[in-house]
Order: C-alpha cells, then structure tokens, then sequence
C-alpha cells in the first residue's frame, strides 16, 4: 500500500507543468485558446505584441480568427484542471508562434508554492505564467 502511495506521488510530481516544460513533454491533454487570451499574458512583453499585430497584418487575418493550442493540466489538479498552460501554438498563414513561459502557482491564501512539493496539483488554486519565450517557424 505504501509503494502505491510514492508511486502515486512521484507520478503527480513528474506530472507538474513546471518540470514537463522543462523536459518539453506534454503536461495534458492539448485544448484550444483565443489568441486574445494569449496577446493578454502577452500584455508585459511589448516586443511580442508587436510582432502578433504585425504578422495579423502581414497575414490578412483578425485577431478573432487565429485559435492557438495549448496544453491543459490533467483533472488531477483539483482546482486547475482543464487550465491553459504554455507551450501555446499559433498558427498564421505559413508562420507558427511558439510562446513558453514558467508557471508559478498560488495557494488559497495566496502563498507561492514550490513546483517540487508533492502535492502542488492538490493545493494550487492559481497559476501566473511569466519570463515569456517566444521563437517564430
């Protein structure tokens, strides 16, 4: 029963987005975003704002008519399942965006949690995405 506890845990650890973008493994399920949604994370990064507004231009298309990917935390994060989680995946004509970000998640009270804690997908009721990453293909 014991060793059915730890493997549990140790997979909800591996399963964290925090170490699956750094190993660049799927953290979930991938589920569809608004590009409004992202160029709204994107909001602190100027440089990439500008480069969405002008790739739309360039490609003839409306913000409205761009969908991005994104993985989803699986339900085993009690209150963040089916969130939206970076690496997102824009699609403009012939271009592709690939935006990363690191995650930092919240508790109820509002405390940081540490990505190493076992029992983060349990106890994170918030995820803030920062340090954005972007490469355009």
């Amino acid at each position: 029963m014991r060793r059915l506890s730890v493997l549990c845990v140790l997979a909800s650890v591996a399963s964290t987005p925090a170490l699956a973008q750094k190993a660049g493994t799927p953290i979930g399920q991938g589920g569809s975003i608004p590009l409004a949604d992202v160029l709204a994370l994107a909001k602190p990064y100027p440089n990439l704002v500008t480069q969405v507004k002008l790739r739309l231009l360039a490609s003839g298309l409306k913000t409205d008519q761009v969908t991005c990917n994104a993985q989803r935390l699986p339900n085993s994060w009690v209150a963040l399942g089916a969130t939206r989680a970076a690496p997102y995946v824009c699609a403009f004509g012939k271009r592709t965006l690939t935006i990363t970000a690191e995650p930092t998640y919240y508790d109820k009270a509002g405390y940081r949690l540490k990505a190493s804690d076992p029992a983060l997908a349990g106890k994170a009721v918030k995820v803030v995405e920062s340090r954005l990453k972007w490469s355009w293909k």
